[in-house]
């Protein structure tokens, strides 16, 4: 364990000695492989690094705490795999607020349960063009909505607000945000198609 670059700068560290120095020589050891597991559990960049910087935000915050019982690693993936965890309870919390409806359901099937795929891997060209048609073809069907309704849609889709947020932020009510989502979603299937 005593092999452990770590436990030199957490010594420094935890006896106040260049504490400064020591903690950035220890992010720099780190930061790599912490950034990688985020970016491993399909995390963006931009997310990977605020968690990566929340992990080694707790980690010198807790860093007395430290007793050499495992490898500081071990330790910091702990730590990692609590931030993960943490944010994966977060984004299901965030998601229970409303029920979501794919906006390719039909109204008949809005009391059905959801159909659920697997979620592939890379997609593949063909699939990257379909996906970018689909996309040009209902932002041309969104135009064709009256303004409030297409707000509502660009507020739900596109932004990702909650229903609550929605009424909020338009000054309308709950009620109103569902009508127009509802509403959206039979005009854009009349000329979309399923």
């Amino acid at each position: 364990m005593d092999q452990d670059p770590s436990i030199r700068l957490i010594e420094q560290i935890q006896k106040g000695i260049r504490v400064e120095e020591s903690s950035r020589k220890l992010y720099e050891l780190h930061y790599k492989k912490v950034i990688a597991f985020f970016r491993k559990k399909r995390f963006s960049a931009e997310e990977s690094r605020d968690l990566t910087q929340d992990v080694f935000s707790r980690v010198f915050k807790a860093i007395d705490t430290f007793r050499r019982e495992s490898r500081f690693e071990r330790w910091l993936f702990e730590i990692a795999v609590n931030i993960y965890r943490n944010e994966l309870r977060r984004r299901g919390a965030e998601k229970r607020d409303a029920l979501e409806v794919p906006i390719h359901t039909s109204p008949e099937e809005e009391g059905a349960a959801p159909n659920v795929e697997p979620v592939s891997g890379e997609q593949s060209a063909l699939d990257t063009l379909v996906v970018r048609e689909r996309r040009a073809k209902l932002r041309a069907a969104l135009q064709g909505l009256p303004p409030q309704m297409r707000f509502c849609c660009v507020l739900r889709y596109e932004r990702g607000l909650k229903y609550q947020e929605i009424a909020t932020e338009m000054k309308i009510s709950i009620e109103t945000v569902k009508a127009h989502l509802h509403q959206a979603r039979k005009r854009l299937i009349d000329k979309l198609g399923e």
